[in-house]
């Protein structure tokens, strides 16, 4: 995650922040007992974060394309 391009200044900080939420939800992870109920609960707060850093980089791109 540290080297994930930031395409623009625009998304930057944004991008930024998601990614920091992502690296400290891991961590959580990491400092309690992984049950199944537990990775659930993870996995549904990590997706839109993820998917929020990935679709600002389709935006971007687009954007590019459109060019």
């Amino acid at each position: 995650m540290d080297t994930l391009p930031t395409t623009t200044s625009c998304y930057a900080e944004r991008i930024a922040i998601l990614q920091q939420q992502l690296k400290r939800m891991l961590n959580q992870s990491r400092q309690q007992s992984c049950t199944p109920e537990f990775l659930a609960l993870l996995e549904r707060q990590i997706q839109p974060l993820y998917a929020a850093i990935w679709a600002m980089h389709a935006e971007v791109e687009q954007d590019c394309d459109d060019r």
